[in-house]
């Protein structure tokens, strides 16, 4: 009636309710409990009204940010607290941080995101988690003495913030590699973890029964990341994934005494060269590809430079391979 209509119109002219306001209006209601009552609805529901306006704008300004690809994250800085974190290694660690509710970080195989770290410092990372993982993602990170951001990650306490963004540059090859029917994986240390990325999509996928074959450098068995599922993979995908272990912190080690050092997959001793690549890896042809992923020797060794074509006198060079069929990640 009379009444709300006052109640309602004295409300616009109130809010917000500054010290003054809330004086004339406790004079003007006096000690008439139903009032104050239609006063405080009426109050609640104007501030409903302005929350959900805001919600709005956000939703707008959403729209209008830029996405390099299906990837949850755009192309701007998004801060994502870390939501768990346990020991993957010795020196390596799995970290989880969190999306929204039911909200999958959706991002195309192959592909990584840009982390922010202390100082503006930034780092690439491929997630080791898939896209049926909701309300968060994976990264595993190997830690290194002088390594600035995965020290940072490493003093990180659970519910902090990260920054991080997904840029066009960051898209790879993308599955399901169209015209390659074997595929080879060559990698080291935590350049496995775009390989963890393809093989959970080859894997997994109803109908793809390519061939595959990791060739992975570690220093000893005790550096060998996500060990558990590549040996799971290998046992249960025996017809189309060969599994190769090379272990040594020098081109000369042998293999670990007991010769599969407690793997599924088959292991070499030493370094990755091009005896092993020429004996393990499907041979050069236009339906193959490679893929490399490790530390910049490894690339300066096998097929030059990363952003570059196949350097002439690399080792995939020399072995037929093209640049066609090489994929630097």
């Amino acid at each position: 009636g009379k009444e709300s209509i006052r109640v309602t119109t004295a409300m616009r002219v109130m809010l917000p309710l500054t010290p003054a306001r809330r004086t004339i209006l406790a004079r003007a209601v006096g000690r008439r409990p139903a009032l104050r009552q239609k006063i405080s609805a009426a109050r609640g529901l104007l501030l409903d009204a302005q929350y959900a306006s805001k919600r709005r704008l956000c939703t707008q300004s959403e729209t209008q940010l830029e996405y390099a690809s299906s990837c949850w994250l755009p192309t701007t800085w998004v801060n994502l607290p870390l939501v768990s974190r346990h020991e993957a290694s010795h020196d390596a660690t799995l970290y989880k941080f969190g999306l929204p509710e039911g909200q999958s970080l959706n991002l195309p195989v192959c592909g990584c995101l840009l982390l922010r770290g202390p100082s503006d410092v930034v780092r690439p990372y491929t997630p080791v988690s898939d896209n049926s993982m909701l309300g968060g993602f994976e990264l595993l990170v190997k830690r290194y003495p002088s390594g600035i951001v995965s020290q940072y990650l490493h003093r990180l306490s659970v519910g902090e913030e990260v920054g991080f963004k997904h840029i066009k540059f960051n898209v790879k090859e993308q599955y399901p590699f169209e015209g390659k029917n074997t595929i080879s994986m060559v990698c080291g240390g935590t350049g496995l973890t775009p390989m963890y990325q393809a093989l959970l999509k080859l894997l997994n996928t109803p109908g793809d029964e390519r061939q595959v074959v990791l060739l992975y450098g570690s220093k000893s068995p005790d550096d060998i990341l996500m060990k558990e599922q590549l040996d799971a993979w290998a046992s249960k995908h025996a017809n189309r994934f060969k599994l190769v272990h090379v272990l040594g912190g020098s081109p000369d080690d042998a293999a670990p005494a007991g010769s599969d050092a407690g793997s599924s997959g088959l292991v070499e001793g030493g370094w990755i060269d091009s005896a092993k690549i020429e004996t393990h890896l499907f041979p050069a042809a236009p339906d193959t590809t490679v893929f490399v992923c490790g530390p910049p020797a490894m690339y300066e060794t096998l097929c030059g430079e990363r952003g570059k074509p196949l350097a002439e006198g690399s080792v995939l060079q020399k072995l037929g391979y093209t640049s066609e069929m090489v994929v630097k990640m």
